[in-house]
């Protein structure tokens, strides 16, 4: 229950003598339950990903949404492009005494299309499997003419789980991470010099000794390798109850509450993207298409909060990563500020290249909303446990709150730069839209 008193949420939890089932079906995190347990895993460019795009679809046709199925093609996993990635790597490095030049620029080719990557943006994306999938949209328009367009987000599909996702090893998988990447970069370096090295004539045992200690350091991205290689052939996906169930209960919850009112003063997007886990592809494809729409837009996407407090994500992507937008944030510190009590403040992702950071990367003005606990990990982030059963109704009901607070802010002219109005687009009548 949540009451407010002089202007402060309070969060109350009552007994009830209803069953558990009960009010799972009552309550805010339904949706995330029939993701979950009904449809069960959804990868990207599934049949899962496709039923949950057609239940978000006729949910929103039932609020009186006008809705938009934008289809579009998409990579079914990036593991055999991480994959081929690192095998470009290991295979220049054994290559350097047969063939410098080959050498050299396989190891050149892999630690480019690394870094890429590590952004989102790895040019090998599409030599794997290939799939369709869809992204759901409505609007809602306000009561006057906008002034500032929000778009909510969050993604239908759900991650593939793997081995090193396991409780337990999942702790090492950020250090592995960071292991991974030092090694490619003292790589690079090691060939860079034995490659001018060769050129100038170097000495044979200076060019030896630079080859063996580059073999040594191979070994953690041959491992690296083959761990993604296993993911590749046998990785079973997620039923994705927190990630991303939760985030999708949320919008479905909020798309609700402006079914039954306009909002003031913003344009509100609800976006249900696809493929998210392809490197944001749903998300791309989103401001493509809409690309003199969503020119001045703001991005808000809701991923993971049916677990712990409430927390936006001041930094994306690795170091030295991209910056939220500075609106969006200051607006998310003033509800931070206003109640402290449910929210975990300001964190970064670091761990997995999201879809704020594709936005933020091409110059969109994005943030996150998620959920975060004690551990810098989620619980079962990834693992076949991220269930039903994972995602905690009360958790996802402060998320709820959190973002309609948000949101209200932004409708009332908390985003609002100078005077100006918004650009338009292509204008729709709310006829047409509700």
């Amino acid at each position: 229950m949540v009451e407010e008193k002089d202007g402060v949420l309070q969060h109350t939890v009552h007994a009830s003598r209803e069953s558990r089932s009960r009010r799972w079906e009552k309550g805010v995190a339904w949706p995330a339950r029939h993701l979950a347990a009904d449809i069960g895993p959804r990868p990207p460019g599934s049949k899962g990903e496709r039923r949950a795009a057609r239940y978000v679809q006729r949910e929103l046709e039932e609020l009186g949404y006008r809705v938009e199925v934008e289809c579009f093609r998409t990579p079914v996993t990036t593991a055999w492009a991480k994959t081929f990635t690192r095998l470009l790597i290991v295979v220049g490095v054994l290559l350097f005494p047969v063939n410098g030049h080959l050498s050299y620029a396989l190891v050149f080719t892999g630690f480019l299309s690394f870094l890429l990557e590590r952004y989102g943006r790895n040019p090998f994306s599409w030599l794997g499997p290939i799939g369709r999938s869809e992204n759901v949209v409505a609007r809602s328009l306000p009561e006057r003419e906008p002034e500032v367009r929000l778009v909510l987000l969050a993604h239908l599909d759900s991650p593939q789980s793997a081995f090193y996702y396991r409780p337990g090893l999942v702790s090492l998988y950020r250090l592995f991470r960071i292991a991974d990447a030092a090694a490619q970069g003292v790589l690079f370096i090691l060939f860079t010099l034995a490659y001018g090295g060769r050129l100038l004539s170097m000495d044979s045992s200076k060019l030896e000794f630079l080859w063996r200690t580059g073999l040594a350091f191979s070994t953690v991205p041959f491992l690296s390798m083959l761990a993604l290689f296993s993911t590749a052939v046998s990785c079973r996906p997620s039923p994705g109850g927190t990630h991303n169930g939760s985030g999708v209960a949320l919008l479905l919850e909020m798309a609700r509450n402006y079914s039954r009112h306009h909002p003031h003063s913003a344009e509100l997007w609800f976006v249900f993207t696809g493929a998210s886990e392809a490197n944001g592809r749903g998300a791309r494809v989103l401001v493509r298409r809409h690309r003199r729409e969503l020119r001045d837009a703001y991005f808000l996407v809701l991923e993971g909060v049916g677990r712990g407090f409430p927390a936006c994500n001041a930094k994306e992507g690795p170091l030295p990563g991209f910056h939220a937008d500075r609106r969006l944030l200051r607006l998310a510190h003033r509800i931070i500020e206003s109640y402290a009590h449910y929210s975990r403040g300001m964190s970064a992702n670091r761990l997995y290249p999201g879809e704020a950071l594709q936005l933020l990367s091409r110059g969109h003005r994005a943030m996150t909303v998620t959920g975060r606990e004690e551990s810098s990990i989620p619980r079962h982030w990834r693992w076949e446990q991220d269930d039903q059963a994972n995602v905690d109704p009360r958790n996802l009901r402060l998320a709820l709150d959190f973002v309609r607070a948000l949101v209200d802010a932004a409708d009332h002219g908390g985003l609002r730069r100078g005077k100006s109005k918004m650009r338009s687009g292509s204008p729709v009548s709310k006829k047409q839209e509700k």
